[in-house]
C-alpha cells in the first residue's frame, strides 16, 4: 500500500458521510415524537442505499475497515505499524495498570456466574478450590481499584516531588504550572471519554437493542447466580426522558461532596472514576500545602494525612496518599543511595593524611553493617516475602470482614470496628507495600520489571483506560449471554452440568468476551481517547494565559 493510500484510509470518515446521508429533500424542522426518533435507524440505512455507488461504497467499507481494525491488523494487512512506545523509568507502571486491567475484567466476568471471587477459601464445603486459596485468588478476584488509585498517587507525587527537589527558582516555578495544568487537565480527561461511552450505551438501550437480553440477566436464580447485581436504565418512552435520566447520572457522577460512591446504571463499574477525581483533587491540595516543607516535614505530613483520611472513612483518598508516601519514600532512598555512593568514589576523597589507610582498605564489619546493609540472600528473602504479604492482603476476600474466612480471622481482629468498609483495610495496605517492593526493585535483575515492562504489559497499559470503559457494555450486550447460549445448544442448563463442563464454557465465553474486550479498546484508544487528549490540549492553550 502506498503512503497516499494510508493517508487517504487515516481521513475522517465523517468528510464524505455528511455528502452521503445528506438528505436535500428533508424538511428543516425536526420531529422529536418517539416513534419517529425510533425510525431514525432505518432512515439512516434506507438513506445510504439510496445514495450508495459502487465505488463510494467500496471506498468508505475500506475505511471502515481500516479504521475499526486492531492495531495488529494495521500492521499486518496495512504495514502501518504502531510507533514503539517510549521507556522511562516509571513505565513498569503501566505495564501493572495493564496487567491490573485484564483482571479487572476476570473478575467482572466471573462475579456473574459464581461467588468464588467474593467468599473466602473454607468458608463452606462448596468453598474449597484451589484457585480460591489467598494470593492465588488475587489474579481472578478480589479488589483491584486499590492498585488504580495507588499507581496515580505515586506518579502523580513523584513528577512534583522531583520538582521540588532541584530548589532552583526554575523548578519551582514550574511547580504551579504542573499543578494547575494537571488538575485542569484530570476532570476532561477523565470524564469525557465516560460521557461518549455512556451516551453510546443510553441509545443502545433507547432503541431497544438491549431488551433481548433483559430478561435473562435479571434472572438471579438459575442464569446468573453469582454475587452479582448490575441493572441497566429502563428503555423510557421518549428520547428526552431517556437522555435526562442518563444526564442525572453523569451529574451524580461529578459530586465530588457524595458521601459514598455513586453507582451509576448504565454502567457501575464507572464508580472508580468519581473516586479518582476525589483522590486526584485531595492529594493535589495536600501537595501544594507541604510543597515548601522539607522532605521528611513532607514525609511526616502525608503520613499523617492517610492516617486522617483512614479515621475519616475515606479508603479511596487515604491510598491515594500511600502512593504518595511511598513515592517520598523512595525517592529518600535513592538519593541516600546517591551520596553513599559518591563518598565511595576514590577520586572523590579528599587527599590521605601520611598515615591514614589506603582507599581500598576496608576496616571488619561490624554488626551494624549487617543490620543497615543486609546480605544478597537475606535481602532476596526480605524481598520474596514482601511480596508474598502484599499479594496476601491483596487477595483478601469481599467478604472476609463478615464471614468466616480461614487464614483471616486473626487479621480481621485488627480492622476497626467502626470502619465502614473493613474489606478495603489489607488491599490498601498491600497496594502500598506491592508499590513500595516494585519502586525499589533493580529494573536490571528484576523479574517482575521486566514482566511489566514487557511489550505486551505495555501495550495493554495503554489501552487500560479504553478497556475499562468498554468492558462493562460489551458484557451486557454479548459477552454475559455467551456461556448460556454454549449450554443452550447442547440442550442443558449451566447449572446442571459438571464443573469440567461449567469451566470450559466459562472460560470459552471468558475468551471470546475478552478478544472482543481487547478489540473495541484498541479502537477506542485510538479514535475516541486519544482525540479527548487533543481536545483536552487544545482547550488548554485556549483558556491559559499566554507564557511570557
Amino acid at each position: 500500500m502506498t503512503e497516499h493510500e494510508l493517508q487517504t484510509l487515516r481521513e475522517p470518515l465523517i468528510k464524505d458521510e455528511g455528502d452521503l446521508f445528506l438528505d436535500t429533500d428533508a424538511p428543516s424542522s425536526h420531529s422529536f415524537e418517539p416513534e419517529s426518533l425510533q425510525q431514525i435507524p432505518k432512515r439512516i440505512i434506507s438513506t445510504a442505499l439510496a445514495h450508495a455507488r459502487p465505488a463510494t461504497v467500496y471506498k468508505l467499507s475500506k475505511r471502515f475497515a481500516y479504521c475499526f481494525a486492531p492495531q495488529i491488523a494495521r500492521s499486518r494487512y496495512w504495514n502501518d505499524h504502531a510507533s514503539k512506545p517510549k521507556q522511562f523509568p516509571t513505565s513498569y507502571l503501566n505495564g501493572l495498570r495493564g496487567i491490573t486491567s485484564i483482571k479487572v475484567f476476570t473478575f467482572h466476568f466471573i462475579m456473574a456466574f459464581s461467588d468464588i471471587g467474593f467468599q473466602p477459601w473454607g468458608t463452606n464445603d462448596r468453598h474449597r478450590y484451589l484457585l480460591e486459596l489467598p494470593i492465588i485468588r488475587y489474579f481472578y478476584s478480589g479488589f483491584t481499584a486499590h492498585v488504580f488509585f495507588g499507581i496515580a498517587g505515586y506518579l502523580t507525587s513523584l513528577r512534583l516531588f522531583q520538582l521540588l527537589d532541584k530548589r532552583d527558582q526554575t523548578s519551582q516555578s514550574k511547580v504551579l504550572l504542573n499543578v494547575s495544568g494537571a488538575l485542569f487537565r484530570r476532570a476532561f480527561r477523565l470524564y469525557l471519554p465516560v460521557l461518549i461511552v455512556t451516551l453510546i450505551t443510553a441509545h443502545y438501550i433507547h432503541f431497544g437493542f438491549y431488551e433481548g437480553n433483559r430478561v435473562y440477566i435479571t434472572d438471579h436464580e438459575k442464569l446468573f447466580p453469582g454475587d452479582w447485581n448490575e441493572p441497566k436504565p429502563e428503555m423510557f418512552p421518549t428520547y428526552y426522558r431517556q437522555l435526562s435520566y442518563w444526564a442525572r447520572e453523569m451529574f451524580d457522577l461529578t459530586n465530588i461532596f457524595a458521601p459514598g460512591s455513586v453507582y451509576p446504571y448504565h454502567d457501575q463499574h464507572l464508580w472508580s472514576i468519581l473516586a479518582e477525581l476525589k483522590g486526584s483533587i485531595f492529594l493535589y491540595m495536600i501537595l501544594m500545602g507541604t510543597a515548601q516543607c522539607q522532605k521528611y516535614v513532607r514525609l511526616a505530613g502525608l503520613c499523617i494525612m492517610t492516617v486522617m483520611f483512614f479515621l475519616w472513612n475515606h479508603w479511596e483518598i487515604w491510598v491515594y496518599i500511600i502512593g504518595a508516601v511511598v513515592a517520598q519514600i523512595d525517592l529518600l532512598l535513592t538519593e541516600h543511595e546517591q551520596e553513599k555512593k559518591l563518598t565511595l568514589v576514590p577520586n572523590r576523597l579528599p587527599p590521605s593524611p601520611p598515615h591514614s589507610p589506603k582507599p581500598d582498605y576496608k576496616p571488619p564489619p561490624s554488626w551494624s553493617d549487617y543490620v543497615s546493609t543486609p546480605p544478597k540472600g537475606w535481602l532476596y528473602g526480605l524481598r520474596v516475602l514482601g511480596f508474598l504479604l502484599a499479594f496476601y492482603f491483596l487477595s483478601y476476600p469481599i467478604d472476609g470482614s463478615r464471614d468466616y474466612a480461614p487464614g483471616y480471622m486473626t487479621l480481621n481482629k485488627l480492622i476497626p470496628e467502626w470502619m465502614d468498609r473493613k474489606d478495603k483495610f489489607y488491599p490498601n495496605l498491600g497496594t502500598g507495600l506491592l508499590l513500595f517492593l516494585l519502586a525499589r526493585a533493580d529494573p536490571d535483575t528484576s523479574i517482575w520489571r521486566r514482566l511489566l515492562n514487557s511489550s505486551l504489559a505495555q501495550y495493554l497499559g495503554k489501552i487500560s483506560f479504553g478497556l475499562y470503559l468498554v468492558h462493562g457494555p460489551i458484557l451486557h450486550a454479548v459477552g454475559y449471554m455467551i456461556p448460556h447460549r454454549i449450554w443452550w445448544s447442547m440442550g442443558v442448563q449451566g447449572l446442571d452440568t459438571t464443573d469440567a463442563v461449567w469451566t470450559a464454557v466459562i472460560i470459552t465465553g471468558w475468551t471470546i468476551s475478552l478478544a472482543l474486550s481487547l478489540w473495541a479498546a484498541d479502537v477506542w484508544t485510538r479514535e475516541v481517547e486519544s482525540r479527548c487528549v487533543k481536545a483536552v490540549k487544545k482547550l488548554e492553550e485556549v483558556c491559559f494565559a499566554a507564557k511570557a
